[in-house]
């Protein structure tokens, strides 16, 4: 079978490295697939979980930093392009790394991958593959992240060519929050009630437009709910992934 590749990207603190670390642990204690951690974030002091593959062994932001007398933000716009220069010899790296699952945890300025070398280290990735973009339940309790998030979610998977999973991180954080967010996805008219109400000014229209756009854009789907932290909905997360893998499965 073709090893499957799971993508993570998300906004700054979503909790990428975590998700990745937590979702490999359970798929190796519950089922028989081997898995392997790839690291694309050159610019993380520490990551929870043992790379197969970590870009740091190429460049770190840091010793850009030392090397090329840059700031962190020109750090790492070199370290964008030195990612999109070496795409073909990192993907040719990871294509080494055989196994069942390869669990890819991207950078957390989630543009530098997506306008820098993803799209083509994901192109030439062996295999199936598929993205997980994960959210902050912090941000989609309110109408307009909701809505922001999941244009977000529509953005990634166009950019990457992939078959993309919307993820709702820090579930054990939530309290109550996770019924607002279900009622909002279930009811287009809850949804804009919510934005009159949290909006003001300019933002209310562009908010409703983007809103009203949603159903046109994205096809239903679960908007799977998990925790990295405690380990909660990873068997969900990974029947959906399943399910899209094996392209015989409801997302609805």
């Amino acid at each position: 079978m073709r090893p499957l590749n799971l993508i993570v990207l998300g906004t700054a603190g979503a909790g990428k490295s975590a998700l990745t670390a937590t979702l490999g642990r359970w798929i190796e204690q519950n089922t028989d697939q081997k898995v392997a951690y790839i690291n694309l974030d050159p610019g993380c002091d520490f990551v929870p979980f043992k790379p197969d593959f970590d870009i740091r062994d190429y460049f770190t932001i840091a010793k850009i930093m030392r090397d090329e007398n840059l700031g962190p933000n020109g750090a790492m716009i070199r370290a964008s392009e030195l990612l999109e220069q070496k795409a073909g010899e990192f993907s040719g790296q990871i294509n080494k790394i055989k196994v069942d699952i390869r669990l890819i945890d991207t950078p957390g300025q989630m543009e530098v991958f997506l306008f820098h070398g993803g799209p083509e280290i994901t192109r030439l990735m062996g295999g199936v593959t598929i993205s997980l973009f994960l959210t902050d339940v912090g941000i989609a309790a309110k109408a307009a992240g909701l809505i922001f998030t999941r244009l977000l979610g529509l953005s990634v998977g166009l950019r990457l060519g992939v078959p993309t999973v919307s993820v709702l991180n820090k579930m054990d954080l939530a309290e109550g929050k996770l019924a607002d967010v279900d009622r909002m996805l279930a009811d287009v008219e809850l949804l804009k009630e919510q934005v009159i109400r949290e909006s003001s000014g300019v933002m209310i229209d562009l908010t409703l437009s983007l809103s009203k756009a949603l159903p046109e854009l994205l096809p239903a789907a679960r908007l799977v709910k998990v925790s990295a932290k405690s380990g909660e909905g990873m068997a969900e997360l990974y029947d959906m992934v399943h399910e899209i893998f094996c392209a015989c499965g409801d997302l609805t």
